[in-house]
């Protein structure tokens, strides 16, 4: 995991900077996931995808900053607690003192009986936050939640207890159940705030869902909710919230692969966290950046992993969620180093912790990492019935990250024992479970273990055939082999990456100028509503007003209706909307036949199976291309045609008139006309050919249906 559950108290908050955003540049070399682990890397399709909307969220919301940015909330000043009420509200007296739960049963249900819902929600607010910290799950406490959620929470107002649902969201990201903590935290999203504190909690209950769609690989939906999740902290006086929001952009570019904006906003979140001195965040931000290292294979990452483990000694801190989580990174350092007896020292010391903490994360963590030492002191061992049995529930709950990290131990162990091919089912059921047949690491990954496979399946095969076949020869073709390998998985991986950029400008360029002409039309749609509602319904009513007084006057007043309503026709067709796109064709052909001496024909077999905006494009490219006719072609006759066929939409304008040069004109000041008829077909997704010769012009635009 590269970000862990932070729940604070939510009266701790001040305005912080901005987050530097930035658009996503293609130019990076892998499409792969962080995991816990070394080695277990969680590979994702579409990674351009998941980019190129980041790059559209960001665009959009740079565009909003200086709205969502204002402070709407400040936070209140403190109102006077009863004793008792206070002391439950300070964390230090839950983390230090044994009797916390006792006091807060005793006063909670003083509360109940006394029917002061809100002051018993108040300070069921405040154990619910320092539990959820503490992966606290116990029945007890859980009962009573569930208590008052079905019989007293309609008694208190909506937005003073969310944290019921953030708490039950919370207990279910620790059992794995992330489609129902999804479905807590949407509920809290649903709510808009009326106060500082609610203004937070609807805040983080966006950071929390953006972190739950990080970890299932759903990047796009992942930044969304962190965008809002920014904008609602922006609204009140806070820089650890924002800080939580850097936090969950490191985890994003990981996942898409900028490492480099990976590692600045881990930073960033580590210095938003020193700012406000809140040493436990400072230490979860150096334990993401360490696992930003460990994917990147940074030689960084061991030495700060010691210097963070060394700091934590030093410190007497008592926390023993950081103890977990610090001492099994320094754990699987030793590991690695080959130096067991200080693994196994730290391992021990660490079990009893990790049993009273009692949380599924951070025991399968462990779990984990205890495998791996036994795997490093016995290449044989083969004890992995926990990890089988959990494997079904981390899969039907999406909890991909810790499925890789599982086969990951699985793959790593069978590729020790030289057992390719189970090392090779287990990179398949990795590929199958995140839906990774498309990635070009995932594939290389299949590959070179399927051709070690078969490598030794044919060097078992040889030696019982020809007991001369040498351990040297073998040697040297698997190292043949592979040199081959890496030099076409090299010039693949390069093309391959060559082609995606290209194919996301392609995406970009074409999105843009749809948004472009998209609120180009709504303008002029408003103007031509302007004109035809207002200016003309005006000039009818005066001329209705002169009739009979001044004929010249009439006449003055139709000719500038008129004239409205062709400005208006031209603008926006009004009725577009009401007719369609093949009776508007048909009405701007009877037009131009009839105000030019010009014979044009129209035939259109299409049965609106584009969107409006879409069938509004093809009439401005239509309107575009017969204004180009009348106007330069000296042609006495053109023909309109639309066709429809399984894959695609053909469009043909065509005239017999004099004819130009494409090239020229196209490169010239005055092919505005012609330019905006091949922007107009891009942005629909189509393709605009242009041909001419002394015998007339044919456009053509082939727009292809979507699959």
């Amino acid at each position: 995991m590269l970000d862990y559950k932070i729940l604070a108290n939510p009266n701790e908050f001040t305005q912080g900077e901005t987050p530097e955003l930035f658009i996503y540049n293609s130019n990076t070399d892998s499409n792969r996931y962080i995991c816990k682990k070394n080695n277990k890397v969680m590979s994702k399709t579409n990674y351009l995808f998941h980019a190129f909307l980041i790059a559209i969220f960001l665009l959009v919301f740079s565009c909003q900053k200086n709205e969502t940015n204002e402070v709407l909330f400040q936070k209140e000043e403190p109102v006077k607690e009863d004793a008792t009420k206070a002391w439950l509200h300070k964390v230090e007296h839950y983390k230090k003192d044994k009797n916390y739960l006792s006091v807060f049963h005793n006063y909670y249900n003083d509360k109940i009986k006394e029917k002061k819902y809100l002051e018993a929600a108040e300070v069921l607010d405040f154990a619910c936050v320092y539990l959820a910290d503490s992966y606290d799950f116990n029945d007890q406490f859980m009962t009573k939640v569930k208590e008052f959620d079905t019989r007293y929470r309609h008694k208190v107002p909506e937005l003073k207890t969310t944290f019921v649902d953030a708490y039950l969201a919370n207990y279910y990201f620790d059992k794995y159940n992330l489609k129902k903590a999804c479905e807590y935290f949407k509920k809290i999203t649903t709510l808009e705030p009326d106060d500082y504190n609610s203004c937070y909690n609807i805040a983080r209950a966006y950071y929390d869902l953006s972190y739950i769609y990080y970890v299932m690989g759903k990047q796009n939906l992942s930044l969304l909710a962190n965008q809002k999740s920014f904008e609602y902290f922006s609204k009140i006086d806070n820089p650890k919230g924002l800080a939580f929001v850097y936090s969950n952009y490191a985890n994003i570019y990981t996942a898409i692969g900028d490492k480099k904006r990976a590692i600045q906003n881990a930073d960033k979140a580590i210095q938003a966290y020193k700012k406000i001195d809140n040493t436990y965040n400072v230490y979860i931000g150096l334990i993401n950046k360490i696992s930003i290292y460990e994917y990147l294979k940074d030689k960084r990452e061991r030495p700060l992993i010691d210097s963070v483990y060394q700091a934590f000694i030093s410190s007497n801190d008592e926390s023993k969620i950081l103890k977990i989580k610090i001492f099994d990174f320094k754990a699987e350092n030793l590991i690695y180093a080959n130096k067991l007896p200080e693994a196994k020292k730290i391992l021990t010391d660490l079990k009893p912790v990790v049993e009273e903490i009692d949380s599924d994360d951070l025991t399968q963590e462990y779990k984990l990492t205890s495998a791996l030492y036994e795997i490093k002191k016995n290449p044989n061992y083969s004890n992995f019935a926990d990890i089988k049995k959990t494997l079904p529930t981390l899969i039907s709950n999406q909890q991909y990250e810790k499925v890789n990290m599982l086969y990951g131990v699985l793959q790593n162990n069978a590729i020790q024992n030289k057992d390719y091919k189970s090392a090779l089912a287990y990179e398949v059921d990795k590929r199958i479970i995140v839906d990774s047949i498309g990635n070009i690491t995932t594939r290389i990954k299949t590959v070179e273990l399927e051709k070690k496979y078969q490598t030794e399946k044919k060097a078992h095969e040889l030696k019982i055939k020809e007991q001369t076949i040498t351990n040297k020869n073998t040697t040297i073709a698997l190292l043949g082999t592979t040199l081959i390998g890496i030099l076409f998985i090299s010039f693949a991986f390069n093309l391959t990456q060559k082609q995606k950029k290209l194919r996301l400008e392609k995406q970009n360029a074409q999105l843009y100028t749809k948004q472009l002409l998209e609120k180009i039309e709504e303008e002029r749609k408003r103007i031509a509503s302007d004109l035809h509602d207002s200016v003309s319904h005006e000039l009818l009513s005066l001329k209705n007003f002169l009739e009979g007084k001044a004929d010249v006057a009439n006449q003055k007043i139709d000719a500038i209706i008129n004239d409205i309503r062709s400005i208006s026709r031209n603008l926006h067709p009004i009725m577009f909307d009401k007719i369609g796109l093949k009776e508007s064709i048909n009405q701007m052909v009877e037009r131009a036949e009839s105000v030019n001496n010009f014979m044009v024909t129209a035939e259109i077999d299409y049965d609106s199976v584009l969107s409006s905006s879409d069938e509004l494009q093809i009439y401005r490219i239509v309107q575009e291309a017969l204004s180009n006719i009348i106007k330069y072609a000296d042609a006495i006759a053109a023909k309109i045609s639309i066709t429809e066929n399984e894959n695609s939409i053909i469009i043909e304008i065509k005239d017999n008139g004099k004819g130009f040069n494409v090239e020229e004109t196209l490169n010239s000041k005055s092919s505005f006309g012609l330019h905006n008829i091949i922007e107009r077909s891009r942005a629909i997704g189509g393709q605009a050919n242009i041909t001419s010769n002394t015998n007339g012009t044919i456009i053509t635009i082939d727009i292809k249906k979507a699959q």
